[in-house]
This record gives C-alpha cells, structure tokens and sequence, in this order.
C-alpha cells in the first residue's frame, strides 16, 4: 500500500450512508482499513462493497452507539480484524423533524442527545483506551454542526446536542494530548446528507444563510477528514473542521 492512510486502521460510526459513507470510501481510497459501523446492516454492507477497487479495504460492524457494550464490541472488532486501530471518527447522528421549543416530547430531546452526544462520548472513550494502551497515538474525529456555532430555530436538540459535541472535542484534544491523540470536530455546514434532502424546504430555507450559495457535497468534507486521520497533521489537535461555505463566518 501506498496512499498516506495505508495500513491505518480507522473505525466510522453512521458509515451505511451520507457522510460516514463519504468518509469511509476516501480513507479507503488512500489505504485505510475501515471498519464501518452503524445501524443498517444492508447499508453498511453497501459501503464495504464498493471499497473492492480501492486500495484500502474494509469490515461492516453492525453497532447501536447508544449501546456501550455494542461499541466496545465494535472497537474490539476493529483490532481483531487488523490488529491495530489507528483513529475513530464518531459520526453517526439523529436529527427529528423540527417543531417549536414547547412543544418538544422530551422523549425525542433524550433520544437525540443519546446518540448525537452520549454515543460520541462512548464511541471515542472505547477507542481512546485503545490507542493509550497502544502508545502510539492516534487521531479521534467527530461530527459537529455549523448550527453549534450559529443556531437555526426548531431544532433544539440537535443544536445543543452538537455544541456538546463541540465542547467535548476542546475538552478531550487537551486530555488526550499527553498521549499524542489528536482529536478534531468536523463541522459541516449544508451538506448533501439524507436528513437535509429528506426534509421539505431545508436547503432552499438553509441557503440563504450560506454565503458561497452552495450544498456541500460529502466527499469534499471526507477529503479533508482524510487529511486530519493522516501523519501530515501530526499537531492539529482541539480544531474545527470547517467546510460550511461561509455559513458560520457570515
């Protein structure tokens, strides 16, 4: 292998579709090993599918991140598979149809703060204890949100949800640094995801808050996660990856 993630073993949650596909398709393409976890099995067995002409490969861990022993399950899977894990990237996520501040079940509030905060907490805790045992360092992404950084009405629980994400990723780039591990907050902005097209309205509504006037496309955000898992960033650590088209600048 040649590619600058060749031989790197990298663990995706949320990898069955939208970004996380994006991203485990890149990693692959440049030589990553890939483990790509999430809740739709046939999904996640399409993205595996499609890294056969890469020259990376890959694994589908069907996994509920919500679940610590699924998780720990998932990471322990990712070393049994290729003996090592390198990083991991927490990025699966749940977004509900928006609906005004009082009239929000706080069932659905707890839902969405399980799997968008609590599951990244345990998905990088899991992976983290790896690569301190490992002793090599390593590099943790998640997935925040340009609407941490410049909230839109109707969508509490995701907003506060993801500035957690963006707080605990500051938090844990100071602890981890010790070890060497980087960690780092992906924060796309109108990105070409599932949940942005399924919903009536959110681009057209969405645009008007970009100021390049433009979708971003998921593979233009897995490029530059692919750049932060590589050894060319070795001291980008507590950083927003931003690729929002001005929406957070604006």
């Amino acid at each position: 292998m040649t590619g600058r993630l060749a031989g790197k073993a990298i663990a995706i949650t949320g990898a069955e579709s939208g970004l996380g596909r994006a991203m485990a398709l890149r990693a692959a393409s440049e030589g990553a090993l890939i483990a790509a976890a999430g809740l739709d099995a046939q999904g996640l067995d399409e993205t595996v599918a499609s890294m056969s002409n890469f020259e990376g490969t890959g694994i589908a861990i069907p996994t509920d991140v919500t679940d610590p022993a699924a998780l720990q399950a998932m990471i322990d899977g990712t070393v049994g598979a290729f003996g090592r894990l390198d990083g991991t990237i927490a990025n699966a996520g749940a977004f509900i149809t928006a609906t005004n501040f009082q009239d929000w079940d706080p069932a659905d509030w707890h839902r969405v703060l399980a799997v968008n905060l609590t599951g990244v907490f345990m998905t990088l805790q899991a992976a983290a204890r790896v690569l301190i045992e490992q002793g090599e360092g390593g590099s943790l992404l998640a997935t925040g949100s340009s609407t941490a950084i410049r909230p839109v009405p109707n969508a509490l629980p995701y907003v506060a949800s993801k500035g957690g994400v963006h707080q605990l990723m500051r938090a844990l780039a100071v602890e981890l640094a010790p070890h060497n591990i980087r960690v780092n907050t992906i924060v796309p902005g109108m990105a070409r995801t599932p949940p942005v097209e399924d919903t009536e309205g959110y681009i057209e509504t969405g645009l008007k808050m970009v100021p390049m006037n433009a979708v971003v496309e998921p593979e233009e955000i897995a490029a530059l996660v692919a750049f932060a898992l590589s050894d060319e960033a070795p001291h980008m650590t507590g950083t927003l990856l931003k690729v929002d088209g001005g929406r957070t600048s604006a």
